[in-house]
């Protein structure tokens, strides 16, 4: 549901629409990144669902800057022309990565 409606999946680990969505992607990137130091994760992340996970585009780093930027540029652009400013609320409920 989430990729369907940002069009990525880049699920921040404080995204207030889904909190449990946001902890469970955090996690899945925190045992990752022990897989890539060679140590094991507390939980069961095999390579059949870091597979799956990669297929429909999970990102296990989110702090590639320059696409993060660009995406929040383009997000900005687009709630700036809906509603003629860039005040976006603190809770702003549509793209809570805003």
């Amino acid at each position: 549901v989430f990729k369907s409606e940002f069009g990525h999946c880049n699920v921040s680990r404080k995204y207030l629409v889904n909190p449990a969505l946001g902890e469970w992607c955090n996690t899945m990137r925190y045992s990752y990144n022990k897989i890539q130091q060679g140590q094991t994760p507390r939980n069961n992340l095999t390579q059949d669902r870091i597979e799956r996970l990669e297929e429909i585009g999970f990102k296990w780093k989110c702090t590639d800057y320059g696409e993060t930027f660009d995406q929040y540029c383009h997000d900005l652009e687009a709630f700036k022309s809906e509603t003629g400013h860039c005040n976006v609320p603190v809770r702003y409920s549509v793209n809570p990565s805003l």
